[in-house]
C-alpha cells in the first residue's frame, strides 16, 4: 500500500524496513477509519509459492480507549524489544495490559 492516494480519512506509515538475501521485510501501521492494523510484511525474494506474508493485528478503533494513530505509531517507532521479542510482541503486551481487544493472524498471497 502506498502512503499517498489513500481514501479520505485513512493513514498509512511504514516504520521499520529490513532486507537480506532471502526476503524484504517491513512493518506498517494503517488507519482504515473504523479499524487500525499493525502489519509485519515479508516479501520472499525467491519463492515459487508465496509472494507476500502479512503477520497482522487488527484493532477496532472503538476499543482503543482513546489511543490515537499517532500515539500508537510513536510507540511502535520507539519501543526497543527485548531479546527474542518483536515489536508485534510489544504491541500485544501493551494491548493486553490496557485490556484492549484485538484480532491477530497471518495472511499470505500465493504466487
Amino acid at each position: 500500500m502506498e502512503k499517498y492516494n489513500l481514501p479520505k480519512g485513512w493513514k498509512y506509515e511504514v516504520f521499520d524496513k529490513n532486507e537480506n538475501p532471502i526476503a524484504k521485510y517491513y512493518s506498517a501501521l494503517t488507519d482504515y477509519g473504523e479499524m487500525m492494523k499493525f502489519s509485519d510484511i515479508t516479501h520472499p525474494k525467491n519463492s515459487n509459492m508465496f509472494a507476500e506474508f502479512d503477520d497482522y493485528i487488527n484493532i477496532k478503533k472503538k476499543d482503543l480507549k482513546g489511543i490515537t494513530f499517532e500515539q500508537l505509531l510513536f510507540y511502535l517507532k520507539n519501543i526497543e524489544p527485548k531479546e527474542k521479542q518483536s515489536k508485534k510482541d510489544c504491541l500485544i503486551q501493551l494491548l493486553d495490559k490496557k485490556q484492549i481487544k484485538y484480532e491477530e493472524g497471518l495472511w499470505d498471497e500465493a504466487v
